[in-house]
């Protein structure tokens, strides 16, 4: 039963990485001028340069950020669906770990960055999502796989 949970955890993992992936790169697109739709708004990368704005840094940074944000989303995403792809095999746990690894780590790099740009409410955003799979990430590895709920 706990597997069973624990496989559809992953899978949740799994699937909202890539809707985080979509969404900014739709919203990327639509900043670029690439999508006119009322389903990609663009709010990511102008929240970006707003929130960098308080350092006077040059427009490629702000860019180079948004990119890195859509690369650990791809990765992090990809690295949840391989764990999905092998549920069945004895390498799984390791899969599963590795994709909770990498995604938190991603997680605290949000955390300094709301840091640096002092906006609270976003960190508080943020620890409770990364928060969130912190727990499940400890759920699976601490919680036995076959001892019945009591």
């Amino acid at each position: 039963m706990q597997r069973k949970f624990k496989q559809i955890i992953v899978i949740f993992f799994a699937i909202w990485w890539l809707i985080a992936l979509w969404t900014d790169i739709v919203g990327g697109l639509a900043h670029l001028g690439y999508i006119k739709a009322t389903w990609a708004p663009d709010n990511n990368y102008p929240f970006l340069v707003k929130s960098l704005s308080m350092y006077h840094l040059p427009e490629w940074v702000s860019a180079f950020l948004y990119l890195c944000i859509i690369l650990c989303s791809a990765i992090s995403g990809w690295l949840f669906v391989y764990a999905v792809c092998t549920m069945k095999k004895p390498l799984w746990l390791n899969r599963v770990n590795l994709a909770f690894v990498f995604s938190l780590s991603f997680w605290l790099l949000f955390f300094l960055a709301d840091q640096l740009i002092m906006n609270f409410e976003l960190e508080e955003n943020h620890m409770v999502q990364g928060g969130f799979e912190l727990l499940c990430y400890l759920l699976i590895n601490i919680v036995p796989d076959n001892k019945p709920f009591v």
